[in-house]
C-alpha cells in the first residue's frame, strides 16, 4: 500500500518538495518511528534537512538545519552508495544489521579507495564508528535507519529514520524502505527533467522576446537600451552596461547603462578601456584571429579577489557590486563591443547544528548539538549555469542587432553628409534673401522714424523763413520747436549708428573694474533736474561695490533706462537698486518705476529695434524704440543679460540687468 500510494503521488504531482513531504510522513507512519527526514547534500559536501516528519515530545525537529561536510565524510558517502542501506538497531550496544564485531573502530580508518575496492561483505562487517555513536547519542537517537537516495548514480541525499528507543527492523520492512528510496530517486529525476525543460523554455521565451525587441520598428538606441534593461532583469543582475564601438572607428563610441553602476559618470567608458574588457588583451590574440566562438564570456564571481581588477576597485568600493560577467560581442571578425552585467553582494544566513569552523573541537567527536546561526555579510552570489547560458544565448542576437545598427548609422551618416551639403546651399540662399529683406526693412523703418522729426524741423523753419509769427514769444517757441526736432533727429541717427556698429561688431569695449556706487550716483545726478521738474522722486540703493564693465557703455545703458523710466512715469517715483544675484558672482542692477506698466506678453519684443509697447502712430510717447535694443546688445557684450518685468497696465515696470563682478577666469 505504501509503495502504491507513493507511486501514485509521484505520477500525479510534479512538485518535488510536495513528494518529499509526503514521503517522510508515509515512512514514519509505516515504520512507527519518532522522526523521519530527507537530507540533501550540497555541492561542497555540506548538507541540510529539506523534509521532516516527527512525533511530538520525542525527538526535536531538525528541519532547515545545515550540517558540515565533516559529519558525513567522503568515505562514509562512498559506503552509502555501495551498501545502499545502513541500520543501527541499538546505539548503546553498537549493534548493527549485518555487523557484529567485538570492538568498535572509526570509519576514519577507511579511505574512499578502500570502500570502493574492498568486498562489500567485509565493509558491512565493520562495527559502528564510535564518533558516529557519540554523535547519535548527543541527538537522543537510539535507533537509526539510513538509506541513500541516488540521482544519476551519484549520492543526492539520504532517507533517514530516527527513534528514541532501540528497535529492530524486519527484512521485509527494509526492502520496502529501499524501494521507497528508489521511488524518490525517480521523482528527483522526473523533477530535474521538468525543471530543465521549464528553464529551457523560459530561456527560449526570453531570447525570443529580446529578439523581437531587436527587430522592432524603433530607433536603434531605444531598442538597445530596452534590450539592456531586459538582459539585466532576466539574468538576476543588479545593473548592466552595453558598450559599442564601430569596427572601422568612423562612428563614436556608445555606452548604454542601466541599474547599479560603478562610481563614475554613466557616460564614462573607462571601465571598458581596461584590459579585462579588451579582446586582444583578454585572450592574448590578434583581432584578426578572433571570431565569435573565440570570445567566451568572462565571469568574475568576486571582483575583490580578481587581481586584474585591482586598479578599478576604487570605482566599486562605494557600491554594492560584488560580481560581474563580461560577454564580448562580435560578428565575423569584427569586434563590436561587450555586454557587462553586475551582481550585488548579499547576506547569507545559515542555521547550523553544532558546527563552528573556528572551533578546533570540530576535529573531535561532537561535543555539543546546539543550534547556532551564521550570518555572512557582503557575500558574492555565483552565476548559475542557466544564467550564463541565457547570457550566451543573447550574444548572437545582440551582435546581429548591433551590426545592423552600425550599418544603419553608417548609412545615416552618409545621408546626413549629403543632406548637410544641400542644407548649407539652401541656408546660404536663404541667408542672402534674409539680408536683403533686413536691409529693406531697416531702410523703411529708419526712413519712417527720421521723417517725423525732419518734417517737424522743416515746418518750424518755414514758419521762421516766412516770418509767420505774431510776437517775440511765438518766435522763440518756433525756434525751440525747431531745436527740439533737430535734437530728436540727431538722437535717432546716433541710435541707428550705435545699432549698426553693434551689429557689425565694430564696438570696442574697454572693460575695467568700476566703482558701482560712484557711477550710479553720477548717473542719478544727471537726471536730477528732470526728477525735480516732473516731481518724480529718484532714490538709489547700491549694495555692490565694484563691477567689471565698460564705463561709457554702462553710462549709456543707465541713461536709456532712466530716460524711459521718467518718460513712462507721469506721476509716481523711480528707484535704482543694485544687489548681488543668486550666484554671488554677478551684480543685478534694476531701474524700477511706478509708471504705466506693460503687457508682459509683448515684453520680449520690446528689446527689438523700432519696437514700442504702443506702436500706433497716435501713441502718446514718442521715440524710435531703439533704446532697449541698444541696452540689450551692450549688456550682452559686457557679459550680462537684461530682462523686463511688470504686473500689468498701471502697475509700473522693472528693467533689470546683470554684470560680472570680476574678469572671467
Amino acid at each position: 500500500m505504501l509503495l502504491s500510494r507513493m507511486a501514485s503521488r509521484i505520477r500525479q504531482s510534479l512538485d518535488l518538495q510536495e513528494i518529499l513531504d509526503a514521503t517522510v510522513i508515509e515512512l514514519r507512519a509505516f515504520l512507527q518511528t519518532d522522526r523521519t527526514k530527507v537530507y540533501q547534500f550540497d555541492p561542497d559536501g555540506h548538507g541540510h534537512v529539506i523534509a521532516e516528519s516527527s512525533a511530538k515530545n520525542r525527538l526535536p525537529s531538525l528541519l532547515g538545519l545545515h550540517y558540515p561536510a565533516e559529519d558525513i565524510p567522503p568515505q562514509a558517502r562512498a559506503l552509502f552508495v555501495r551498501a545502499r542501506m545502513r541500520t543501527i538497531v541499538d546505539v548503546p550496544q553498537q549493534q548493527i544489521w549485518l555487523s557484529s564485531a567485538p570492538e568498535a573502530t572509526s570509519i576514519q580508518d577507511l579511505s574512499v579507495e578502500a570502500v570502493l575496492q574492498s568486498p562489500l561483505a567485509e565493509i558491512l562487517s565493520r562495527p559502528v564508528d564510535p564518533c558516529h555513536v557519540e554523535y547519535l547519542t548527543q541527538m537522543g537517537v537510539q535507533s537509526s535507519l539510513v538509506v541513500p537516495i541516488l540521482f544519476q548514480q551519484d549520492l543526492w541525499g539520504l532517507l533517514i529514520s530516527h527513534h528514541a528507543e532501540p528497535r529492530a527492523f524486519a527484512a521485509a520492512d527494509l526492502q520496502v524502505v529501499q524501494l521507497l528510496a528508489d521511488q524518490v530517486s525517480l521523482a528527483i529525476t522526473q523533477s530535474s527533467l521538468l525543471t530543465q525543460a521549464q528553464e529551457r523554455a523560459q530561456r527560449e521565451a526570453i531570447v525570443s522576446q529580446i529578439a523581437a525587441l531587436l527587430h522592432a520598428t524603433r530607433r536603434p538606441e531605444q531598442i538597445l537600451q530596452t534590450v539592456l534593461e531586459q538582459a539585466v532583469k532576466t539574468s538576476g543582475s543588479s545593473g548592466g552596461r552595453l558598450y559599442l564601438t564601430s569596427p572601422d572607428g568612423t562612428l563614436p563610441i556608445h555606452l548604454y547603462t542601466y541599474g547599479n553602476q560603478p562610481a563614475h559618470p554613466a557616460d564614462h567608458a573607462s571601465l571598458e578601456e581596461h584590459p579585462l574588457w579588451r579582446p586582444t588583451e583578454m585572450f592574448n590574440a590578434d583581432l584578426e584571429t578572433l571570431k565569435a566562438p573565440d570570445l567566451p564570456m568572462r565571469v568574475v564571481v568576486n571582483l575583490q579577489q580578481e587581481p586584474q581588477l585591482e586598479p578599478l576597485l576604487e570605482e566599486f568600493q562605494t557600491t554594492t557590486i560584488r560580481g560581474l560577467v563580461i560577454q564580448p560581442l562580435s560578428y565575423g571578425n569584427e569586434f563590436l563591443g561587450c555586454l557587462t552585467l553586475f551582481r550585488d553582494q548579499i547576506d547569507i544566513e545559515t542555521l547550523w547544528l553544532g558546527y563552528d569552523s573556528t572551533d578546533a573541537r570540530q576535529q573531535r567527536p561532537r561535543q555539543s548539538m546546539g543550534q547556532w546561526q551564521m550570518l555572512k555579510r557582503d557575500q558574492a552570489l555565483p552565476w548559475s549555469l542557466e544564467e550564463m547560458e541565457l547570457i550566451q544565448s543573447l550574444n548572437l542576437h545582440l551582435s546581429i542587432a548591433v551590426m545592423q545598427s552600425w550599418l544603419h548609422q553608417r548609412d545615416q551618416q552618409q545621408q546626413l553628409v549629403l543632406e548637410m551639403h544641400n542644407q548649407q546651399l539652401t541656408q546660404a540662399q536663404a541667408a542672402a534673401e534674409e539680408i536683403n529683406r533686413l536691409k529693406t526693412n531697416f531702410l523703411a523703418m529708419t526712413s519712417h522714424e527720421l521723417r517725423t522729426p525732419l518734417a517737424s524741423t522743416l515746418n518750424y523753419l518755414k514758419l521762421l523763413k516766412d516770418q509767420l509769427y505774431d510776437d517775440e514769444t511765438e518766435l522763440r517757441q518756433y525756434i525751440e520747436g525747431a531745436y527740439q526736432s533737430t535734437r530728436n533727429l540727431v538722437t535717432i541717427i546716433n541710435d541707428v549708428l550705435d545699432i549698426a556698429k553693434i551689429e557689425s561688431r565694430h564696438v570696442i569695449l574697454e572693460l575695467e573694474s568700476l566703482s558701482l556706487p560712484k557711477l550710479l550716483q553720477e548717473q542719478c545726478f544727471l537726471v536730477d533736474a528732470e526728477s525735480r521738474s516732473k516731481h518724480t522722486p529718484l532714490t538709489l540703493h547700491c549694495g555692490v561695490e565694484t563691477v567689471y564693465a565698460d564705463k561709457i557703455k554702462l553710462h549709456q545703458v543707465m541713461t536709456n533706462l532712466l530716460n524711459n523710466a521718467f518718460k513712462f512715469t507721469p506721476t509716481g517715483q523711480v528707484e535704482v537698486r543694485a544687489t548681488l544675484d543668486g550666484t554671488g558672482s554677478m551684480a543685478q542692477i534694476s531701474v524700477i518705476d511706478s509708471g504705466i506698466g506693460i503687457d508682459m506678453s509683448n515684453a520680449e519684443h520690446l528689446f527689438e529695434p523700432f519696437i514700442q509697447a504702443d506702436g500706433s502712430p497716435q501713441r502718446a510717447y514718442k521715440g524710435a524704440g531703439l533704446g532697449l535694443a541698444i541696452c540689450r546688445k551692450l549688456v550682452e557684450l559686457m557679459g550680462g543679460r537684461i530682462w523686463i518685468e511688470s504686473l500689468g497696465a498701471g502697475q509700473g515696470t522693472t528693467v533689470s540687468f546683470t554684470l560680472p563682478l570680476s574678469p572671467p577666469v
